[in-house]
């Protein structure tokens, strides 16, 4: 009996603990988003089944939550905290269920463009590669082949993406995974991110799309991205 009352105050004293850093979080984007003229919502499911790639369509209960909008130097931004449950067993009828938690920000590109993923190096296994459906691309770089897993549908184009000012760019700040999908530039890092964090995220996309040659934009997605 005394076993059960103490597990019970346990959860309540941790019940309360996540209350409060969620309200706290809540209050900190609330403030953020008022100060860079974004809109915030505490959360918006519509964005949770707006991707196809990591992090997102896996698991379950999944969760949008502190959800930032606006604009950031003239593009089309959104940042949120996304998760998303998975669930084991032991065998012995036990189940486990795991949260796991991501910081994401998208950019609204110029255009679409083909499939194109960017991560730090070992994120993904060959197998995985194999499994999505991507080519796993090398460059001449070998300091670049080792600090990144670059997955395209198109070769060219991945090369025509990842050239050697790019690599340059990534090797200094490339502290996230990033994915380019239809017209959307999509960053994420697991773990919940800080204002500061979106930020720098958030500068980093645009330094990639910036970098992104205007014949890529004209022959991949027939747009002038100078007119953008």
């Amino acid at each position: 009996m005394v076993v059960l009352v103490v597990s019970l105050l346990i959860g309540c004293g941790i019940a309360y603990v996540n209350y409060l850093n969620a309200k706290k979080r809540r209050e900190e984007f609330a403030a953020f988003a008022a100060q860079q003229g974004f809109s915030y919502l505490p959360e918006n499911p519509a964005l949770a089944g707006q991707w196809a790639g990591t992090p997102f369509q896996t698991g379950d209960h999944r969760r949008v939550r502190n959800a930032l909008s606006g604009a950031y130097q003239g593009r089309q931004v959104v940042a949120f905290d996304y998760s998303y449950q998975t669930h084991s067993s032991n065998g012995k009828g036990r189940r486990t269920t795991t949260t796991h938690k991501f910081g994401v920000v998208v950019m609204r590109l110029p255009g679409p463009l083909p499939r194109l993923e960017v991560t730090g190096e070992g994120l993904f296994g060959g197998a995985v590669a194999n499994a999505l459906g991507f080519g796993d691309l090398h460059f001449e770089s070998e300091q670049f082949n080792r600090s990144f897993h670059v997955l395209a549908d198109d070769e060219r184009f991945g090369h025509a993406v990842i050239h050697p000012q790019m690599m340059e760019l990534l090797l200094s700040h490339g502290e996230i995974g990033w994915r380019i999908e239809g017209d959307s530039l999509i960053g994420w890092d697991a773990g919940p991110h800080s204002p500061a964090e979106v930020m720098n995220r958030l500068q980093l996309l645009q330094l990639v799309t910036n970098n992104i040659p205007p014949y890529v934009w004209r022959d991949y997605a027939g747009v002038d991205p100078r007119a953008s």
